[in-house]
């Protein structure tokens, strides 16, 4: 049954929407409040998690943030920054990339897609102050600017079933293959990865804003945490500053989403990306995983049970499930991957249970 979210004002909780992140404020009109995390929901979150598996839903990004790139040099600077081939980014299509130390270690991760005449990065807000500062410093005399977009430049998703119905409804276009772009009235609609019809739009805050109502009365109202679950269980990762700079990129299988090209050339942690590659000796790889554990915080090593607590992995990230516990992504030596002794925290710790 389709839900539809009622538009009318309700009374700001405390640090709300000052709390929120910027150009979200105006969801209070629509039943948001916000948790002790920072991110919006719509008053139960669990129930939130089971419309998000199986019916169809929207949800504010509000975890994540946009660095807008300008300039005629955008493109051949990026090319020397991430791990993707920026040739290949065009309006039509997005791509997924990394952004690493010279030592290959990920620093952050990117959907990149062209928004007009400018490149917009979605990452994590977490680390997305860090990630533009380090950017800068390699700017040099480039013809570029790079900016934190802030309230100018958000995303919503939609998702389920039937979400190709929701954005027609909406007057949008629907892209039709993973990473594919549509652009209607100044927002971008893209596909993504996911067992179900999955998609982000990405735009000014005000005309995403008077979109909501559209997509609601044809899908139901989700927290940003429900559309994270979609994430992780579509094998889709995030990091986090628990997490940045912990692991090369293929531990995060970037490789296997199309985010690294090994065709185009030099960028920062490049030797290292190519030589696992080519040599073949990559020992860890990301897994989806369930634990009944109520919290599990991002970081926390995987042990073994009846170890004397040696890590064989750690937490990329985490959401609640509707069936209980959490979901995880979780970086992990692949000789482990069969094991049923896999515990988190410590060799006594709650149990994990490997999915894919």
């Amino acid at each position: 049954m389709p839900h539809e979210t009622p538009p009318v004002a309700a009374p700001l909780l405390p640090g709300f929407p000052s709390g929120l992140a910027p150009g979200f404020d105006w969801l209070n009109q629509f039943g948001a409040s916000i948790g002790a995390d920072g991110l919006p929901d719509f008053g139960d979150r669990r129930a939130e998690a089971a419309a998000a598996l199986s019916a169809d839903v929207i949800a504010p990004l509000a975890d994540r943030g946009t660095i807008r790139i300008r300039g005629t040099d955008r493109d051949a600077f990026l090319q020397g920054q991430l791990s993707s081939d920026i040739r290949e980014l065009t309006p039509s299509r997005g791509q997924l990339a990394s952004y690493s130390t010279p030592k290959g270690r990920v620093l952050a991760i990117f959907v990149a897609l062209r928004h007009g005449d400018d490149i917009w990065l979605e990452t994590s807000r977490s680390v997305l102050a860090e990630t533009l500062k380090r950017l800068r410093m390699f700017v040099m005399r480039s013809k570029v600017t790079l900016e934190d977009a802030g309230a100018e430049a958000i995303s919503i998703g939609v998702a389920g079933p039937n979400a190709d119905r929701v954005l027609e409804a909406a007057g949008l276009l629907v892209p039709s293959v993973l990473c594919l772009c549509a652009e209607v009235d100044g927002i971008v609609i893209m596909r993504r990865r996911g067992p179900q019809n999955r998609y982000s739009l990405h735009g000014p805050s005000e005309r995403l804003a008077a979109l909501w109502p559209k997509l609601a009365a044809h899908a139901q109202a989700v927290g940003t945490e429900a559309w994270r679950l979609t994430d992780i269980l579509a094998g889709f990762p995030a990091l986090h500053p628990e997490t940045r700079e912990q692991h090369v990129a293929q531990m995060m299988n970037i490789d296997q989403l199309d985010g690294i090209s090994f065709t185009k050339g030099c960028y920062p942690g490049q030797e290292i990306v190519a030589r696992l590659h080519y040599l073949g000796n990559l020992k860890r790889r990301m897994f989806i995983g369930r634990s009944s554990a109520a919290k599990i915080v991002r970081g926390a090593p995987v042990v073994l049970a009846g170890s004397e607590g040696q890590s064989v992995g750690d937490v990329l990230d985490t959401a609640l499930h509707p069936d209980g516990g959490q979901a995880l992504l979780v970086v992990l030596q692949t000789s482990q991957q069969d094991s049923t002794a896999l515990r988190i925290g410590s060799a006594d710790g709650p149990e994990l249970a490997l999915l894919r």
